[in-house]
C-alpha cells in the first residue's frame, strides 16, 4: 500500500514538471484622453452633489490667521504652530507629553493670512498620518537631537525644560514624545524612533489636531517659544 502512495505522488511529480504553459496575448485597445472629450452626462449627475457637497466642507471657514506663514528650516511660525497643535492633541487624551518633533517634509504648503479654511489645513497636511506617542530613554533623546541637527532643524516643542542646561542635568529615565506614525516607523531616517520603549498610537490624524487647535485659538498665535536642543 505504501508502495504504490509512493509510485502515484512519483507520477504525479512528473507530470507536473512535463506539462508546458503556455501564454497568450490578449488583443486591447488603447483608449485616447483628450480634454476635447465631452463628459458623459450620466456620470456627471452622480458625481455632482458630492463635489458640490465637497467644495462646501473645503470652504468652511474655521479661524484667521494674522500674517502669511510659510515652512523654514531651523524653525518657522507655521512649523512651530503644527508641533504645537500635534502637542495639545495627543496632551487632550491624557497620556503625559513632554516634546513634539514633526517632519520638515510633511508640511505641503504655506498659510495664507486672512481666513483658514479646512481646504488649507488639508493643503498644509494632505497625508493621513496619525498621532503617536513615544516613550524613550535619555540616551535615544540624545541620538534624536542629533539627527534632527544634522537635518537642519525640524518643526519642534517642548514643554519641559528652558534651556539645554536643564535638559542636561535631568536624571529622568524617560520621556514622552509626541510625533506622526510616518516617523515612528522610522520614516524620514528616524530609525531611531523604532527603538521606543514603549509606543501608544492615539488614532487621531495630525491634520484633526491642527483644526480642532486652530477653533480654540482664534486668531492664530504667531508668537511661540522657539525650540531649544
Amino acid at each position: 500500500m505504501k508502495l504504490h502512495y509512493k509510485s502515484l505522488i512519483l507520477l504525479l511529480i512528473i507530470t507536473s514538471c512535463g506539462v508546458t504553459k503556455q501564454s497568450y496575448i490578449q488583443p486591447t485597445s488603447n483608449i485616447n484622453i483628450s480634454a476635447s472629450l465631452a463628459d458623459d452626462e450620466a456620470v456627471s449627475s452622480i458625481i455632482e452633489p458630492y463635489k458640490k457637497g465637497m467644495s462646501k466642507a473645503m470652504d468652511e471657514v474655521i479661524g484667521f490667521c494674522p500674517a502669511f506663514l510659510e515652512k523654514k528650516k531651523p524653525s518657522s511660525i507655521l512649523g512651530s504652530f503644527m508641533a504645537e497643535a500635534t502637542f495639545q492633541a495627543a496632551k487632550a487624551t491624557g497620556e503625559r507629553v513632554d516634546f513634539c518633533l514633526l517632519n520638515y517634509g510633511g508640511i505641503r504648503s504655506t498659510l495664507d493670512s486672512g481666513d483658514i479654511t479646512i481646504g488649507e489645513v488639508f493643503q498644509i497636511m494632505p497625508f493621513e498620518n496619525e498621532i503617536t506617542i513615544l516613550t524613550l530613554s535619555k540616551r535615544q533623546m540624545d541620538t534624536l537631537f542629533n539627527v534632527m541637527a544634522k537635518k537642519g532643524g525640524e518643526p519642534f516643542t517642548n514643554h519641559l525644560w528652558k534651556d539645554q542646561t536643564t535638559y542636561n542635568s535631568m536624571n529622568s529615565t524617560s520621556f514622552r514624545l509626541v510625533t506622526n506614525d510616518y516617523m515612528a516607523n522610522g520614516g524620514d531616517n528616524y530609525t531611531i524612533l523604532t527603538e521606543a520603549l514603549e509606543r501608544v498610537d492615539t488614532g487621531i490624524k495630525i491634520r484633526d489636531g491642527l483644526i480642532t487647535y486652530i477653533k480654540a485659538n482664534n486668531p492664530l498665535p504667531l508668537i511661540y517659544k522657539p525650540a531649544t536642543n
